[in-house]
């Protein structure tokens, strides 16, 4: 689904062309929005359209310049004509796009998510310098918003004075301080600093900006509902590319170690596809499943659901084509978080959690063979060897790392320099005598097949994989933000349980899957690397900074005590009634 498609679905009151902050804050915050109105149109053409769709040529004009300027002239796409013009010929769409994000940063703000697959095939900027369509388009916005910022200065429309921006933030501020402070100094530590400080850059300093520029430009429900249809139309292109690959290329796809042909869309691997979907269907599913009961109209509330279920059936087939069985799994607990969450009575949710636990008991009694064949003889290469097990000689190498580089880790994208024998990085004996990769089973003494894979990037294991990277702290400090993400999912989910406002139908739904992705990607992220990527740490901290919003648009206090209030909660059958939530003024 399309981010017009999604817009399209909304009710007028939320798609109006306007600036204009909404009065959202908690009571706790008391910090003024950024207010104004968006220049005059002075185009005829401009002036006849409705505000609902003056948005929409503007997002599709955002879109349209900045991806002709990464393809005229991009090399790195292929060899056609289109692709080998001189660079300079794809300059004056860059310079629409950035006039165009004068006019309207927060679009340009809201849509980045939909460059963010593409981060393989960089776009070569000046001579030999190539960047990601990402931190291109982030560069872009952050230099228009630094000289806005410039002219206007505390005029500016988008303007947070430091104590505005440490409430929005939160306690969030503390472990991202940690975890920035303990990436950049594994980067001195790191034997490779060029590689550890690209990867420095591209995966903790840019999506960190990216949450600050929104932080500033993000902040009314419109803006919310722009991101995360970008957020969905970026799992309808993967999804899409995936399935193109698989019907009209299927022989160009490489068979893995394990002889399986698998779709990997726009990205190096397979399991990559499914780590995004990861981020993204959860979402499409919450809308699907829970729905909105109220504030829509019944034909509105309709045509979103039969929406939502189209995305999720296309991105389904491509997670199942993807043979990610992280993904399957991650997806499989996501939609049994959202259907508990979507239950309102307490008693049909204990009746229906006992009904699948005694489900789940007796499938894996009669099924126990089939169940354990899976596990241990899924994806098995040429030796034998499962991809279960090669985790498991993957995370024994990275334990043995970590043992002798336990407080800082051995850097930013330097673990191919300690795990293997590669031509990418290779340490002087004098410096590293040994490398960690397990090349025969300890017990049996038989080749676990290894060798062959000697450029496998990571541990497939984000805890494993954050503690080599970043060092003890930058672990804890990934913790105490999940923690912090899931204490504040449910702080908002109790205020909206207890208020139920008309005037925010979509609040509800969009929380849970919020919610929902971020439980996805933490439950591959225990087989996969889910965390540390570009696209993956940009993905990360937009399911943060939409809480935070979701935070402001709810009205949910940081901190406080939530009084308990009877509200009347009415099912399908019209008859359960529980506690909710409501928080203190003052």
């Amino acid at each position: 689904m399309s981010d017009q498609k999604i817009l399209r679905q909304l009710p007028d009151d939320v798609s109006q062309d306007r600036e204009v902050i909404e009065n959202t804050e908690d009571s706790h915050m008391g910090a003024s929005l950024a207010s104004g109105s968006p220049p005059a149109a002075n185009s005829r053409f401009v002036r006849r359209l409705t505000p609902f769709w003056r948005d929409r040529v503007i997002e599709a004009s955002l879109i349209l310049s900045m991806l002709l300027y990464y393809l005229v002239g991009n090399a790195h796409l292929g060899t056609g004509y289109f692709f080998q013009l001189n660079p300079i010929f794809s300059l004056p769409f860059l310079l629409i796009f950035v006039a165009l994000c004068w006019y309207r940063l927060a679009f340009a703000v809201a849509l980045l998510p939909l460059t963010l697959p593409y981060y393989l095939l960089q776009k070569t900027v000046f001579s030999h310098y190539s960047f990601s369509l990402a931190e291109i388009t982030l560069w872009v916005c952050l230099g228009v918003a630094c000289l806005q910022l410039l002219i206007y200065q505390k005029e500016w429309r988008y303007w947070l004075s430091r104590r505005e921006l440490r409430d929005r933030l939160g306690p969030f501020i503390i472990p991202a301080l940690i975890y920035f402070a303990a990436a950049g100094i594994s980067v001195v530590l790191a034997y490779n600093r060029h590689v550890a400080l690209r990867a420095f850059r591209e995966e903790i300093f840019d999506p960190l900006l990216y949450l600050l520029l929104a932080l500033a430009c993000l902040r009314t429900r419109q803006d919310l509902f722009r991101l995360i249809a970008a957020l969905l139309a970026t799992g309808l292109v993967v999804a899409c590319l995936g399935l193109i690959q698989y019907f009209a290329f299927a022989n160009n796809l490489q068979p893995g170690p394990d002889g399986v042909r698998r779709i990997s869309s726009v990205f190096s691997g397979a399991n990559d596809v499914g780590a995004v979907l990861d981020y993204i269907l959860p979402v499409g599913l919450a809308l699907a499943i829970v729905g909105v009961r109220q504030g829509l109209s019944r034909s509105w509330s309709l045509w979103l659901r039969v929406g939502a279920i189209a995305l999720c059936i296309l991105l389904l087939i491509a997670l199942y084509l993807s043979q990610s069985a992280g993904g399957w799994l991650a997806i499989a607990v996501a939609t049994l978080f959202i259907l508990a969450l979507s239950i309102r009575s307490r008693k049909v949710l204990l009746v229906s959690s006992a009904i699948l636990l005694l489900a789940l008991g007796g499938a894996a009694l009669v099924f126990h063979t089939q169940i354990t064949r899976l596990i241990f003889e899924h994806h098995v290469n040429v030796h034998g060897v499962s991809t279960v097990m090669k985790r498991l000689y993957l995370w024994e190498s990275a334990l043995r790392m970590i043992r002798d580089h336990p407080w800082f880790g051995v850097g930013m994208d330097n673990w191919l320099c300690y795990y293997s024998s590669n031509s990418l990085c290779q340490i002087p004996t004098s410096i590293q005598p040994f490398h960690y990769w397990i090349l025969s089973d300890p017990v049996t003494h038989l080749s676990t097949g290894m060798a062959d894979e000697p450029y496998l990037a990571q541990p497939h294991n984000d805890i494993l994989n954050i503690w080599v990277n970043t060092g003890i702290f930058g672990l804890l400090a990934f913790f105490a933000m999940l923690a912090l993400f899931f204490l504040l999912f449910s702080r908002i989910l109790s205020s909206l349980r207890a208020s139920e406002n008309e005037n925010n139908p979509l609040l509800r739904p969009l929380t849970i899957g919020i919610g929902a992705a971020m439980l996805a990607a933490m439950t591959q992220g225990m087989v996969d690397s889910v965390f540390l990527g570009q696209d993956f740490s940009f993905l990360f901290l937009i399911l943060i900074f939409a809480l935070l919003l979701l935070r402001v648009l709810t009205g949910t206090s940081w901190r406080g005590r939530l009084q308990q209030k009877r509200v009347n909660e009415t099912g399908d059958a019209g008859q359960s009634s529980n506690a909710g939530f409501v928080n203190l003024p003052g």
